[in-house]
């Protein structure tokens, strides 16, 4: 049974990871000094999927799980990490462009997959980039390799895939740097007025006791949803990155769940990216799957070779399937990518038992119509507030309700944050 190490430990036999994030910059060396210096991780500190303590270290067992490429991914693809290491936030102490990311290995450095990602000022998280193009180097103190953020940031994340061969090759993970380099003369384009939207073919992931690419065992009656790129990937148990899925029937119903799967059929293909990762020659918005299945893209196979059997974009757990969206089968579906847009102020939905969704109305009571679910922890746009039924709930007892959503009213008992958006207009 292939095992994978991670520990802290010296540096001696040590290998250096990284390279820019974006396509047309080059890696290389980082001059010194820096201003805050290097922050350096804790493996011990981080969220594994399929990991075990053993005295000051970790240990990941990749026969003990269904690797974290992902649930929705049919078994046998073997294109992806199958450990993952999701480091905690960092608050830098100014916004900043460029870090600096060095990640010490013992062993083949081959089979790594770092990502790291940003924090707009509109407290939105950028998505993950891989860390592409790196090569093996020397570490020493003051020498990383400079990544260039997509957006100034003053909170910045990494996280450490490790595949099959890095398993198999006994690859241990030392150590994980950063460093925040300079400071940033400008706040960055702001988010566009409006989320992307795109209308995909839903299918229902099932798979309960299968493990997500997040590390999220799938529960009979879970809400979230699974999109084919790890770039939008939400952290287990985060809304970081949320769409608005609806119904295009004439009773609509529209969910408010997290990313916290990869698939269907493909793991790089982030249609909703102008610069997408793969499949560069398809219309924004088109998955390679729906081109594959309708027009014989790509000679009507996905990213691995295989047949494509259905168009679908996006797979929903069974609980925003069948609860939340009350979809009788597979059905075109209207898909809102809410952190690609809206500056609107954003609110958190919580839950008193976590898991368990949140009503959403038509108007702020509870005579009005269900018109859909939010998701514990989902992160919505509030577009206004309103006075209406007193509800109770984690966040007190409250009058207020957040519209979320053309015609979709939240209780502002069940949410964190929104306390700041404009009063709804008297209708």
């Amino acid at each position: 049974m292939p095992r994978i190490w991670l520990r802290t430990g010296a540096l001696a036999a040590a290998g250096l990871l990284g390279a820019s994030l974006l396509p047309a910059a080059h890696a290389e060396a980082a001059p010194r000094p820096a201003a805050q210096g290097w922050i350096e991780e804790d493996p011990s500190a981080a969220e594994l999927s399929g990991a075990g303590h053993q005295g000051a270290g970790l240990r990941v067992d990749t026969g003990a799980h269904q690797a974290p490429l992902g649930a929705s991914v049919e078994p046998g693809a073997d294109e992806g990490p199958v450990a993952l290491a999701t480091f905690p936030a960092r608050d830098l102490d100014r916004p900043v462009e460029e870090i600096d990311v060095a990640v010490a290995v013992s062993g083949p450095a081959e089979g790594l997959l770092v990502e790291v990602r940003g924090e707009r000022a509109e407290g939105v998280w950028g998505e993950w980039a891989p860390v592409a193009g790196s090569s093996p180097a020397a570490v020493t103190e003051d020498q990383g390799v400079r990544v260039r953020l997509p957006h100034p940031s003053d909170r910045v994340q990494v996280r450490v895939g490790l595949d099959g061969g890095a398993a198999e090759g006994g690859t241990v993970l030392e150590e994980v740097r950063l460093r925040p380099v300079g400071t940033a003369e400008a706040d960055g384009e702001p988010l566009p007025g409006d989320p992307f939207s795109a209308r995909l073919f839903a299918t229902r992931i099932g798979l309960v006791g299968a493990t997500t690419a997040n590390g999220h065992t799938v529960r009979r009656e879970d809400h979230f949803v699974a999109l084919p790129s790890r770039r939008a990937l939400a952290p287990r148990g985060t809304g970081d990155y949320t769409v608005r899925v609806c119904t295009e029937s004439e009773s609509r119903r529209c969910a408010y769940a997290p990313v916290w799967d990869v698939g269907p059929w493909n793991i790089k293909d982030d249609h909703w990216n102008t610069d997408r990762q793969m499949w560069r020659d398809l219309p924004h918005g088109t998955p390679q799957a729906q081109a594959a299945y309708t027009d014989g893209y790509n000679g009507g196979r996905d990213g691995f070779g295989r047949t494509v059997r259905n168009p679908a974009g996006i797979d929903l757990a069974d609980g925003t399937f069948r609860e939340a969206l009350k979809l009788p089968t597979n059905a075109w579906v209207q898909v809102d990518y809410l952190w690609t847009g809206d500056r609107r102020v954003r609110a958190q939905v919580a839950t008193a038992d976590r898991g368990d969704p949140v009503i959403v109305r038509s108007g702020p009571g509870l005579d009005h119509p269900v018109t859909g679910m939010a998701a514990d922890q989902a992160r919505v746009p509030v577009q206004c507030r309103a006075a209406g039924d007193r509800v109770a709930g984690p966040s007190g007892e409250a009058r207020e309700w957040l519209r979320i959503g053309e015609g979709d009213f939240l209780p502002a008992a069940f949410a964190e944050g929104g306390s700041s958006a404009p009063e709804c207009a008297l209708q």
